[in-house]
């Protein structure tokens, strides 16, 4: 093979990276956006995309962790939703200062999460099954915690905390920029994120790595609920209170941007920059098809389109590794 052949090749590699083509689809969207809309390019359309990013961009990244693990979290929007319940009632019903109702929120988001471990491994209940009944029983809960109305009256400084920014950044996408990054050392350069590849691969391959597959479970989802209590917490603080159906259809956002981003249903694949890529993609969609007054029940159709050649390209790419 010659060095111009090499090169070419060298080339496509590099444009058949999900990363690369995720960029190059964000730019299109965007550039078509700003010449064909108003509002598109205004400095208050960009910051509500990047709020909207921001908490679905935490749950995504979370749920990549999982999936990544050959597993997958349908819970992760009732979890987010119970603590952003938590987080409300703490201050506006039992009296708790800010610090206490957060970490009640974040603790009560482990324990849900530690919850499906403990289906996945110990009873070795299929992911999906097991995390749709949390689902189901975390909105049971939230319903009869709530009596099904809005908690409002939290903090003032707390819920200003949302609508503050850093120059034109706002407050939440610092959050998720930061959270980014942490996850994305954490799975690249620390044991407990080579071993999510590992065992997303297969469990004999790592028993014959030697990872325990009990504490990688366990650490994988009680982590995954600890990035859900921090969306819980955000998301209280955004929109002022609490209300029964806080979180609800998160988790298809947040499976889509990951499986957009690169993370393989079948596991051991994904990445964080791609999840981010992701979600940045999901909510633009929504957010472009707003500004050239596209209807919602159409926006629901694309978007739902967007996810299915997702998944497709998924098990396109997994039967070409066979």
């Amino acid at each position: 093979m010659n060095t111009e052949q090499q090169k070419k090749n060298k080339i496509m590699s590099i444009l058949m990276k999900t990363e690369v083509s995720m960029v190059a689809i964000i730019a299109i969207i965007f550039i078509a956006a700003s010449l064909g809309t108003q509002n598109f390019l205004t400095a208050y359309n960009l910051t509500n995309i990047l709020k909207q990013c921001a908490i679905i961009g935490i749950i995504s990244i979370a749920e990549t962790y999982v999936i990544i693990t050959a597993g997958i979290d349908i819970s992760c929007g009732a979890i987010v939703g119970m603590s952003t319940l938590i987080v409300a009632m703490s201050q506006a019903k039992w009296g708790l200062s800010v610090p206490v109702s957060l970490l009640l929120g974040i603790l009560v988001a482990i324990i849900s999460g530690v919850f499906n471990a403990a289906l996945v491994y110990e009873f070795r209940v299929p992911a999906f099954v097991a995390t749709l009944g949390s689902q189901t029983i975390l909105r049971g809960l939230i319903k009869v915690i709530s009596n099904g109305g809005t908690v409002a009256g939290i903090n003032k400084s707390f819920a200003g905390f949302a609508s503050a920014s850093v120059g034109f950044i706002p407050n939440l996408a610092i959050v998720w920029f930061v959270l980014a990054v942490i996850c994305f050392l954490i799975l690249k350069y620390t044991i407990f994120g080579r071993n999510l590849f590992v065992l997303g691969s297969g469990e004999e391959v790592a028993k014959l790595n030697g990872i325990s597959i009990r504490k990688t479970i366990y650490s994988t989802y009680a982590f995954a609920g600890l990035l859900y209590g921090i969306a819980g917490i955000l998301l209280c603080a955004r929109i002022n209170s609490a209300i029964p159906t806080a979180g609800e259809a998160y988790e298809t956002n947040a499976i889509a941007a990951s499986v957009l981003g690169g993370a393989s249903l079948a596991g051991g694949c994904g990445s964080v920059f791609g999840t981010v890529l992701g979600t940045i993609l999901i909510i633009l969609i929504d957010n472009v098809g707003t500004q050239f007054g596209i209807g919602a029940f159409v926006m629901q159709v694309i978007t739902g389109c967007v996810i299915v050649i997702a998944i497709v390209v998924d098990q396109l790419k997994k039967r070409g590794k066979r």
